[in-house]
Protein backbone atom coordinates (compact mmCIF):
# COMPACT_ATOMS: atom_id res chain seq x y z
CA UNK A 1 0.00 0.00 0.00
CA UNK A 2 2.81 2.25 0.86
CA UNK A 3 3.97 2.14 -2.87
CA UNK A 4 0.94 2.76 -4.53
CA UNK A 5 0.64 6.93 -6.01
CA UNK A 6 -2.03 8.91 -4.98
CA UNK A 7 -4.17 11.79 -6.14
CA UNK A 8 -1.92 14.99 -8.00
CA UNK A 9 -3.60 14.62 -11.02
CA UNK A 10 -3.02 18.39 -10.91
CA UNK A 11 0.08 18.51 -10.70
CA UNK A 12 0.81 15.63 -13.17
CA UNK A 13 -1.34 16.99 -15.97
CA UNK A 14 1.13 19.89 -15.45
CA UNK A 15 4.19 18.36 -15.74
CA UNK A 16 3.01 16.05 -18.64
CA UNK A 17 2.68 19.56 -20.44
CA UNK A 18 5.72 21.10 -20.06
CA UNK A 19 7.41 17.77 -20.90
CA UNK A 20 5.45 17.60 -24.25
CA UNK A 21 6.74 21.42 -24.74
CA UNK A 22 9.90 20.66 -24.28
CA UNK A 23 10.00 17.35 -26.57
CA UNK A 24 9.08 19.63 -29.09
CA UNK A 25 11.90 22.16 -28.46
CA UNK A 26 10.80 24.61 -26.16
CA UNK A 27 12.77 24.10 -23.23
CA UNK A 28 11.03 24.07 -19.67
CA UNK A 29 12.25 25.24 -16.42
CA UNK A 30 9.62 24.66 -13.13
CA UNK A 31 10.11 24.53 -9.70
CA UNK A 32 8.60 22.28 -7.92
CA UNK A 33 7.93 23.42 -4.17
CA UNK A 34 6.52 22.94 -0.65
CA UNK A 35 7.06 22.22 2.91
CA UNK A 36 8.14 19.37 4.04
CA UNK A 37 6.23 15.96 3.41
CA UNK A 38 3.99 16.87 1.21
CA UNK A 39 5.29 14.13 -1.79
CA UNK A 40 7.36 16.54 -3.85
CA UNK A 41 9.88 14.04 -4.60
CA UNK A 42 7.36 11.45 -4.47
CA UNK A 43 5.75 12.93 -7.67
CA UNK A 44 8.93 13.44 -9.70
CA UNK A 45 9.49 9.97 -9.40
CA UNK A 46 6.28 9.32 -10.48
CA UNK A 47 6.49 11.86 -13.21
CA UNK A 48 10.03 10.20 -14.27
CA UNK A 49 8.04 7.01 -14.99
CA UNK A 50 5.94 8.13 -17.60
CA UNK A 51 8.39 9.87 -19.42
CA UNK A 52 10.15 8.48 -22.14
CA UNK A 53 13.45 10.28 -22.20
CA UNK A 54 16.17 10.06 -20.84
CA UNK A 55 16.72 11.75 -17.16
CA UNK A 56 18.83 11.92 -14.39
CA UNK A 57 17.45 12.95 -10.65
CA UNK A 58 19.29 14.09 -8.16
CA UNK A 59 19.20 14.47 -4.47
CA UNK A 60 21.33 17.45 -2.74
CA UNK A 61 23.32 16.52 0.60
CA UNK A 62 24.46 19.14 2.57
CA UNK A 63 27.90 18.89 1.77
CA UNK A 64 31.29 20.60 0.30
CA UNK A 65 31.06 21.02 -3.59
CA UNK A 66 33.55 18.34 -4.04
CA UNK A 67 31.32 15.73 -1.91
CA UNK A 68 28.42 17.23 -4.30
CA UNK A 69 30.36 16.83 -7.59
CA UNK A 70 31.40 13.41 -6.60
CA UNK A 71 28.34 12.11 -5.79
CA UNK A 72 27.28 13.89 -9.35
CA UNK A 73 29.24 11.64 -11.28
CA UNK A 74 27.64 8.73 -9.00
CA UNK A 75 24.43 9.66 -10.17
CA UNK A 76 25.31 10.13 -13.76
CA UNK A 77 26.75 6.74 -13.87
CA UNK A 78 23.99 4.88 -12.41
CA UNK A 79 21.18 6.24 -14.15
CA UNK A 80 22.66 7.22 -17.27
CA UNK A 81 26.23 5.05 -17.67
CA UNK A 82 28.33 7.93 -18.92
CA UNK A 83 31.54 7.67 -16.87
CA UNK A 84 32.43 11.31 -16.21
CA UNK A 85 34.88 13.51 -13.95
CA UNK A 86 33.73 17.10 -13.47
CA UNK A 87 36.53 19.57 -12.11
CA UNK A 88 33.39 22.11 -11.17
CA UNK A 89 29.80 22.93 -11.68
CA UNK A 90 30.06 24.40 -15.10
CA UNK A 91 31.62 20.95 -16.32
CA UNK A 92 28.55 19.62 -15.32
CA UNK A 93 26.08 22.18 -16.93
CA UNK A 94 28.32 21.43 -19.88
CA UNK A 95 27.41 17.83 -19.91
CA UNK A 96 23.91 18.79 -19.52
CA UNK A 97 23.69 20.38 -22.90
CA UNK A 98 25.39 17.84 -24.36
CA UNK A 99 22.90 15.76 -23.48
CA UNK A 100 20.28 17.35 -24.58
CA UNK A 101 21.88 18.30 -27.73
CA UNK A 102 21.18 14.55 -28.60
CA UNK A 103 17.86 14.45 -27.55
CA UNK A 104 14.81 15.22 -25.04
CA UNK A 105 16.60 15.08 -21.49
CA UNK A 106 15.40 15.80 -17.98
CA UNK A 107 17.11 17.39 -15.14
CA UNK A 108 15.11 16.81 -11.47
CA UNK A 109 17.74 18.52 -8.67
CA UNK A 110 15.94 17.69 -5.38
CA UNK A 111 16.44 20.26 -2.23
CA UNK A 112 18.41 22.26 -4.79
CA UNK A 113 17.56 25.34 -2.70
CA UNK A 114 20.76 23.99 -0.66
CA UNK A 115 23.14 25.01 -3.28
CA UNK A 116 22.70 28.77 -2.00
CA UNK A 117 24.69 27.80 0.75
CA UNK A 118 27.29 24.92 -0.17
CA UNK A 119 27.96 26.26 -4.27
CA UNK A 120 25.79 29.61 -4.77
CA UNK A 121 27.26 29.61 -8.40
CA UNK A 122 25.21 26.54 -9.46
CA UNK A 123 22.13 28.95 -9.35
CA UNK A 124 23.55 31.53 -11.49
CA UNK A 125 24.65 29.15 -14.03
CA UNK A 126 21.34 27.68 -14.13
CA UNK A 127 20.62 31.63 -15.14
CA UNK A 128 23.13 31.45 -17.09
CA UNK A 129 22.77 28.16 -19.46
CA UNK A 130 19.08 28.83 -19.51
CA UNK A 131 19.27 32.14 -21.02
CA UNK A 132 22.41 30.94 -23.40
CA UNK A 133 20.47 28.27 -25.24
CA UNK A 134 18.33 25.75 -22.81
CA UNK A 135 15.39 27.67 -23.09
CA UNK A 136 15.45 26.74 -27.09
CA UNK A 137 16.39 23.22 -26.17
CA UNK A 138 14.59 19.79 -25.53
CA UNK A 139 15.36 19.93 -21.71
CA UNK A 140 13.12 20.12 -19.02
CA UNK A 141 15.15 21.44 -15.50
CA UNK A 142 12.52 20.53 -12.23
CA UNK A 143 14.10 22.15 -9.16
CA UNK A 144 12.26 21.33 -6.05
CA UNK A 145 12.40 22.61 -3.14
CA UNK A 146 11.14 22.38 0.16
CA UNK A 147 12.68 25.51 2.14
CA UNK A 148 9.94 27.26 1.22
CA UNK A 149 11.25 30.97 1.75
CA UNK A 150 14.46 29.96 -0.09
CA UNK A 151 12.68 29.41 -3.30
CA UNK A 152 10.57 32.76 -2.85
CA UNK A 153 14.12 34.67 -3.03
CA UNK A 154 15.31 32.37 -5.42
CA UNK A 155 12.18 32.91 -7.63
CA UNK A 156 11.70 36.64 -6.87
CA UNK A 157 12.08 40.17 -8.90
CA UNK A 158 15.80 40.01 -7.57
CA UNK A 159 16.30 36.36 -7.52
CA UNK A 160 18.28 34.60 -10.55
CA UNK A 161 15.06 32.38 -11.49
CA UNK A 162 12.63 35.62 -11.87
CA UNK A 163 10.57 35.56 -15.21
CA UNK A 164 12.52 31.96 -16.07
CA UNK A 165 10.80 29.29 -13.67
CA UNK A 166 6.85 28.30 -13.94
CA UNK A 167 6.05 27.35 -10.32
CA UNK A 168 3.78 24.31 -8.61
CA UNK A 169 3.30 24.40 -5.52
CA UNK A 170 2.68 21.07 -3.71
CA UNK A 171 0.04 21.16 -0.73
CA UNK A 172 -1.24 18.42 1.37
CA UNK A 173 -4.28 16.46 0.40
CA UNK A 174 -7.81 17.62 0.17
CA UNK A 175 -10.11 14.85 2.31
CA UNK A 176 -11.57 13.93 -1.30
CA UNK A 177 -7.91 12.86 -2.31
CA UNK A 178 -7.63 11.26 1.46
CA UNK A 179 -10.26 9.35 0.95
CA UNK A 180 -8.37 7.40 -1.49
CA UNK A 181 -5.30 6.21 0.43
CA UNK A 182 -8.02 4.83 3.70
CA UNK A 183 -10.43 3.44 1.02
CA UNK A 184 -10.69 0.61 3.78
CA UNK A 185 -11.30 2.55 7.24
CA UNK A 186 -15.21 3.60 7.71
CA UNK A 187 -16.47 6.89 6.65
CA UNK A 188 -16.81 8.01 10.52
CA UNK A 189 -12.87 7.00 11.14
CA UNK A 190 -11.65 8.18 7.91
CA UNK A 191 -12.76 11.72 8.93
CA UNK A 192 -11.22 11.16 12.54
CA UNK A 193 -7.98 9.97 11.06
CA UNK A 194 -7.97 13.30 8.42
CA UNK A 195 -9.30 15.45 11.93
CA UNK A 196 -5.83 14.63 13.51
CA UNK A 197 -3.28 13.64 10.67
CA UNK A 198 -4.44 16.14 8.05
CA UNK A 199 -3.44 15.79 4.12
CA UNK A 200 0.59 15.55 4.29
CA UNK A 201 1.27 12.23 2.70
CA UNK A 202 4.55 11.35 5.32
CA UNK A 203 2.11 11.41 7.96
CA UNK A 204 -0.86 9.34 6.65
CA UNK A 205 1.32 6.71 5.25
CA UNK A 206 2.94 6.63 8.98
CA UNK A 207 -0.68 5.65 10.08
CA UNK A 208 -1.16 3.23 7.29
CA UNK A 209 -0.30 0.15 10.14
CA UNK A 210 -2.88 1.32 12.24
CA UNK A 211 -6.75 0.72 12.02
CA UNK A 212 -7.27 2.75 15.13
CA UNK A 213 -6.14 6.44 15.02
CA UNK A 214 -6.28 6.75 18.67
CA UNK A 215 -3.66 3.84 18.82
CA UNK A 216 -1.43 5.48 15.85
CA UNK A 217 -1.89 8.85 17.89
CA UNK A 218 -0.36 6.98 21.22
CA UNK A 219 2.33 5.47 19.00
CA UNK A 220 3.52 7.64 16.30
CA UNK A 221 2.89 11.47 18.43
CA UNK A 222 2.48 10.80 22.13
CA UNK A 223 5.16 8.52 22.66
CA UNK A 224 8.82 10.26 23.06
CA UNK A 225 10.40 8.32 20.53
CA UNK A 226 7.33 8.49 18.13
CA UNK A 227 8.42 9.56 13.96
CA UNK A 228 5.48 12.67 14.25
CA UNK A 229 6.62 13.60 18.06
CA UNK A 230 8.52 16.51 17.35
CA UNK A 231 7.59 17.48 13.85
CA UNK A 232 6.36 20.61 14.02
CA UNK A 233 9.24 22.11 15.86
CA UNK A 234 11.12 20.04 12.95
CA UNK A 235 9.39 22.36 10.51
CA UNK A 236 9.51 25.31 12.35
CA UNK A 237 13.62 24.88 12.51
CA UNK A 238 13.59 23.67 9.20
CA UNK A 239 12.52 26.92 7.71
CA UNK A 240 15.15 28.82 10.05
CA UNK A 241 12.11 30.35 11.90
CA UNK A 242 13.84 32.67 14.47
CA UNK A 243 11.70 32.95 17.60
CA UNK A 244 10.44 29.62 18.13
CA UNK A 245 8.79 30.10 21.71
CA UNK A 246 6.81 33.28 19.81
CA UNK A 247 5.58 31.56 16.83
CA UNK A 248 5.11 28.22 19.25
CA UNK A 249 2.70 30.27 21.21
CA UNK A 250 0.85 31.80 18.69
CA UNK A 251 0.47 28.55 17.22
CA UNK A 252 -1.00 27.37 20.53
CA UNK A 253 -2.73 30.16 21.03
CA UNK A 254 -4.92 29.46 17.91
CA UNK A 255 -5.51 25.60 18.30
CA UNK A 256 -6.85 26.15 21.98
CA UNK A 257 -9.39 28.62 20.13
CA UNK A 258 -8.38 32.19 20.91
CA UNK A 259 -8.38 32.93 17.15
CA UNK A 260 -8.69 37.02 17.12
CA UNK A 261 -6.03 39.69 17.11
CA UNK A 262 -6.47 40.51 20.80
CA UNK A 263 -7.05 36.94 22.40
CA UNK A 264 -4.11 35.97 20.46
CA UNK A 265 -2.53 39.12 22.07
CA UNK A 266 -3.60 37.97 25.80
CA UNK A 267 -2.28 34.65 25.23
CA UNK A 268 1.22 35.30 23.98
CA UNK A 269 1.70 38.66 25.48
CA UNK A 270 2.53 39.96 21.91
CA UNK A 271 1.43 43.15 21.38
CA UNK A 272 -1.56 43.16 18.76
CA UNK A 273 0.50 45.35 16.58
CA UNK A 274 2.99 43.22 16.56
CA UNK A 275 1.22 40.35 15.88
CA UNK A 276 0.54 40.02 11.84
CA UNK A 277 3.99 39.74 10.57
CA UNK A 278 4.51 36.65 12.42
CA UNK A 279 1.35 35.25 11.33
CA UNK A 280 1.94 36.59 7.90
CA UNK A 281 4.77 34.14 7.91
CA UNK A 282 3.06 31.55 9.16
CA UNK A 283 0.85 31.93 6.35
CA UNK A 284 2.84 33.05 3.25
CA UNK A 285 6.14 30.24 4.13
CA UNK A 286 4.56 27.85 5.47
CA UNK A 287 0.25 27.68 4.94
CA UNK A 288 -0.35 27.19 8.26
CA UNK A 289 -1.74 29.79 9.11
CA UNK A 290 -5.27 31.37 7.35
CA UNK A 291 -7.67 34.37 8.05
CA UNK A 292 -11.03 34.16 7.29
CA UNK A 293 -13.53 36.86 7.46
CA UNK A 294 -17.59 35.90 8.29
CA UNK A 295 -19.44 34.79 4.89
CA UNK A 296 -21.79 38.13 4.54
CA UNK A 297 -20.38 39.26 7.90
CA UNK A 298 -18.41 42.08 8.57
CA UNK A 299 -14.22 42.12 7.97
CA UNK A 300 -13.57 43.60 11.48
CA UNK A 301 -15.01 40.41 12.69
CA UNK A 302 -11.92 38.47 11.12
CA UNK A 303 -10.30 35.05 13.09
CA UNK A 304 -7.11 33.48 12.56
CA UNK A 305 -7.05 29.43 11.83
CA UNK A 306 -4.37 27.03 11.44
CA UNK A 307 -5.60 25.00 8.40
CA UNK A 308 -3.23 22.30 8.58
CA UNK A 309 -5.51 19.28 10.50
CA UNK A 310 -2.10 17.51 12.03
CA UNK A 311 -0.41 21.19 13.21
CA UNK A 312 -3.52 21.93 15.15
CA UNK A 313 -4.30 18.56 16.90
CA UNK A 314 -0.23 18.73 18.17
CA UNK A 315 -0.14 22.49 19.54
CA UNK A 316 -3.77 21.77 21.02
CA UNK A 317 -2.81 18.56 22.46
CA UNK A 318 0.61 17.70 22.39
CA UNK A 319 2.56 20.89 22.63
CA UNK A 320 1.32 21.39 26.17
CA UNK A 321 1.82 18.71 27.51
CA UNK A 322 5.31 17.84 26.73
CA UNK A 323 6.28 17.81 30.18
CA UNK A 324 3.67 15.15 30.95
CA UNK A 325 4.88 13.24 28.11
CA UNK A 326 8.49 13.82 29.29
CA UNK A 327 7.10 11.99 32.52
CA UNK A 328 6.15 8.91 30.64
CA UNK A 329 2.69 9.12 31.33
CA UNK A 330 1.41 8.37 28.17
CA UNK A 331 -1.78 7.21 29.50
CA UNK A 332 -2.84 10.11 30.84
CA UNK A 333 -2.62 12.28 27.30
CA UNK A 334 -3.88 9.91 25.62
CA UNK A 335 -6.95 9.87 27.94
CA UNK A 336 -7.01 13.35 27.63
CA UNK A 337 -7.48 13.06 23.85
CA UNK A 338 -10.06 10.58 23.55
CA UNK A 339 -11.89 12.44 26.30
CA UNK A 340 -12.24 15.56 23.88
CA UNK A 341 -11.47 13.88 20.72
CA UNK A 342 -15.02 14.23 19.63
CA UNK A 343 -14.97 18.16 20.19
CA UNK A 344 -12.03 18.64 18.21
CA UNK A 345 -13.27 16.37 15.46
CA UNK A 346 -16.45 18.20 15.05
CA UNK A 347 -14.70 21.73 13.82
CA UNK A 348 -12.87 20.02 11.22
CA UNK A 349 -15.89 18.06 10.03
CA UNK A 350 -17.64 21.23 8.63
CA UNK A 351 -14.48 21.78 6.43
CA UNK A 352 -14.91 18.15 5.08
CA UNK A 353 -18.63 19.42 4.67
CA UNK A 354 -17.90 22.44 2.75
CA UNK A 355 -15.15 20.13 0.75
CA UNK A 356 -18.26 18.09 -0.36
CA UNK A 357 -20.42 21.21 -1.52
CA UNK A 358 -17.18 22.45 -3.31
CA UNK A 359 -17.18 19.13 -4.96
CA UNK A 360 -20.75 19.36 -6.19
CA UNK A 361 -20.72 22.48 -7.68
CA UNK A 362 -23.22 22.75 -10.45
CA UNK A 363 -24.96 19.84 -9.34
CA UNK A 364 -27.89 18.70 -7.06
CA UNK A 365 -27.67 17.32 -3.50
CA UNK A 366 -31.48 15.68 -2.72
CA UNK A 367 -33.74 19.00 -3.93
CA UNK A 368 -31.30 21.84 -3.34
CA UNK A 369 -29.12 23.17 -6.79
CA UNK A 370 -25.00 23.73 -5.40
CA UNK A 371 -24.51 26.54 -7.17
CA UNK A 372 -22.62 29.20 -5.02
CA UNK A 373 -19.82 32.07 -5.36
CA UNK A 374 -18.82 31.89 -1.77
CA UNK A 375 -18.52 29.65 0.95
CA UNK A 376 -17.25 29.89 4.58
CA UNK A 377 -19.33 30.01 7.93
CA UNK A 378 -21.06 33.05 9.51
CA UNK A 379 -20.71 34.79 12.99
CA UNK A 380 -21.23 37.60 14.90
CA UNK A 381 -20.23 39.47 18.07
CA UNK A 382 -23.18 37.90 20.38
CA UNK A 383 -21.59 34.16 19.45
CA UNK A 384 -24.28 33.22 17.17
CA UNK A 385 -22.67 31.05 14.49
CA UNK A 386 -23.42 29.25 11.11
CA UNK A 387 -21.24 26.20 10.22
CA UNK A 388 -22.06 26.86 6.47
CA UNK A 389 -22.78 29.70 4.62
CA UNK A 390 -23.14 29.40 0.66
CA UNK A 391 -23.88 32.43 -1.12
CA UNK A 392 -25.11 32.62 -5.07
CA UNK A 393 -25.12 36.24 -5.05
CA UNK A 394 -26.74 36.44 -8.78
CA UNK A 395 -30.10 34.36 -7.30
CA UNK A 396 -29.54 35.61 -4.12
CA UNK A 397 -29.85 32.21 -2.54
CA UNK A 398 -28.19 31.21 0.67
CA UNK A 399 -27.52 27.40 1.83
CA UNK A 400 -27.19 27.35 5.53
CA UNK A 401 -25.83 24.63 7.26
CA UNK A 402 -25.77 22.49 10.69
CA UNK A 403 -22.94 20.20 11.61
CA UNK A 404 -22.71 18.69 14.45
CA UNK A 405 -20.40 15.01 15.21
CA UNK A 406 -22.15 13.88 18.18
CA UNK A 407 -23.19 10.13 18.86
CA UNK A 408 -26.95 11.52 19.42
CA UNK A 409 -29.74 11.56 16.30
CA UNK A 410 -29.49 15.23 15.66
CA UNK A 411 -33.44 16.75 16.78
CA UNK A 412 -35.51 19.22 14.99
CA UNK A 413 -34.54 21.74 17.59
CA UNK A 414 -31.08 21.92 15.87
CA UNK A 415 -33.14 23.01 12.52
CA UNK A 416 -35.28 25.61 14.77
CA UNK A 417 -32.25 27.04 16.01
CA UNK A 418 -30.63 26.99 12.78
CA UNK A 419 -33.32 28.63 11.00
CA UNK A 420 -33.51 31.37 13.97
CA UNK A 421 -29.72 32.16 12.83
CA UNK A 422 -29.76 32.82 9.64
CA UNK A 423 -32.28 35.73 10.19
CA UNK A 424 -29.48 37.14 12.58
CA UNK A 425 -27.08 37.34 9.63
CA UNK A 426 -29.72 40.18 8.09
CA UNK A 427 -29.12 39.76 4.06
CA UNK A 428 -31.68 39.14 2.00
CA UNK A 429 -32.49 36.15 -0.45
CA UNK A 430 -34.00 32.73 -0.47
CA UNK A 431 -33.00 31.02 2.29
CA UNK A 432 -32.41 26.90 2.24
CA UNK A 433 -31.39 24.54 5.00
CA UNK A 434 -28.90 21.91 5.52
CA UNK A 435 -28.37 19.83 8.33
CA UNK A 436 -25.50 17.29 8.42
CA UNK A 437 -24.92 14.61 11.56
CA UNK A 438 -22.55 11.82 12.40
CA UNK A 439 -25.31 10.11 14.05
CA UNK A 440 -28.50 11.07 11.79
CA UNK A 441 -31.73 12.03 12.59
CA UNK A 442 -34.80 11.62 14.98
CA UNK A 443 -37.95 11.45 12.69
CA UNK A 444 -39.58 14.29 14.31
CA UNK A 445 -36.04 16.31 12.60
CA UNK A 446 -37.17 14.61 9.64
CA UNK A 447 -41.02 15.30 9.41
CA UNK A 448 -39.65 19.25 10.00
CA UNK A 449 -37.01 18.93 7.14
CA UNK A 450 -39.51 17.72 5.03
CA UNK A 451 -41.76 20.80 5.48
CA UNK A 452 -39.06 22.94 5.27
CA UNK A 453 -37.54 21.41 2.16
CA UNK A 454 -34.24 21.19 4.43
CA UNK A 455 -31.36 18.81 3.05
CA UNK A 456 -30.75 16.25 5.42
CA UNK A 457 -27.40 14.10 5.30
CA UNK A 458 -26.00 11.39 7.55
CA UNK A 459 -22.46 9.80 7.56
CA UNK A 460 -23.79 7.17 5.38
CA UNK A 461 -25.16 9.48 2.79
CA UNK A 462 -22.41 11.84 2.99
CA UNK A 463 -19.77 8.76 2.42
CA UNK A 464 -22.47 7.65 -0.56
CA UNK A 465 -22.01 11.41 -1.85
CA UNK A 466 -18.26 11.41 -2.17
CA UNK A 467 -18.14 7.94 -3.26
CA UNK A 468 -19.92 9.56 -6.54
CA UNK A 469 -18.30 13.02 -6.99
Amino acid sequence: MTNKFFDRTTELASLKERYESMCKGRGSLVVIYGRRRVGKTELVRHFFEGAKCQKLYFYVDLAERRVILDSLQKSISEQLGDNVIFSDFDDFFKFIKSKSDAGPFILAIDEFQRFLSTAPEVITSIQKYWDDGFKDKRIMIALVGSSIGMIQRITSRAGALYGRADKIRVTPFRYQDFRQMFADLDETEKIVRYAVFGGTPYYLEKTLQFTDTITAIDELVIKKDGSLSEEPKTLLEYENFRTHARYNSILQSISSGKDVLKEISDFTKVPVTALPPYLTKLDELLSLVDKKDPVLGKERLKRYQITDNFFRFWYKFIFENQTTINLNNRSFVKEKIKSELNSYVGRLFESVVRELLVAYQGKRIGNIEINFNQIGSWWDRNSNEVDVVAVNFKEERILAGEVKWSSHPVGDEILDELVRRTKLIGVAGKYEYMLVSKAGFTKSCEEKAHLLGALLIDINRLKALFDAA
